[in-house]
């Protein structure tokens, strides 16, 4: 069950990752200027990193270990069980503080260039985070 469980949630990532790039193909000025557009990607960032860290719970559960309290400490304990790189796990710890950041608004509202790079960094990170986790599935046997 939790494997068909982690393919429905990569599925999922997959199409977030899909709508956010579409949403990052505009440029900067033009996304800048567009509350909507900024809005809709920030929502679906959330959605990715809160979808992998699930999958990551998931995937450390089947394993026989704890659940982690944060997203920076899903990403570092699939690194610790061999499923994710070192150079992954802090791709995609950066992705945690990034959201870390937008949902707590610090400096967004001021320079939304931030949000839009680092949101543009993250999406090879996920491409490659879901073929890591795919190829690494049959663990939680």
């Amino acid at each position: 069950m939790s494997k068909e469980l982690i393919l429905k949630k990569l599925e999922q990532l997959k199409g977030l990752l899909g709508e956010l790039e579409k949403l990052l193909k505009t440029p900067l000025e033009q996304f800048a200027e567009d509350l909507k557009t900024i809005r809709a990607a920030e929502r679906n960032f959330e959605l990715i990193v809160e979808t992998a860290s699930d999958v990551n719970t998931q995937l450390l559960l089947d394993l026989g270990k704890r659940t982690p309290d944060t997203y920076k400490e899903s990403f570092m304990a699939l690194k610790k069980e061999k499923i994710l790189s070192d150079e992954l796990a802090s791709r995609l710890v950066t992705t945690a503080k990034l959201r870390k950041i937008l949902i707590h608004e610090y400096d967004f509202e001021e320079d939304y260039k931030l949000f839009y790079q680092g949101a543009k960094k993250a999406l090879p990170a996920y491409s490659d985070y879901i073929s890591s986790v795919m190829s690494n599935l049959d663990l939680g046997k």
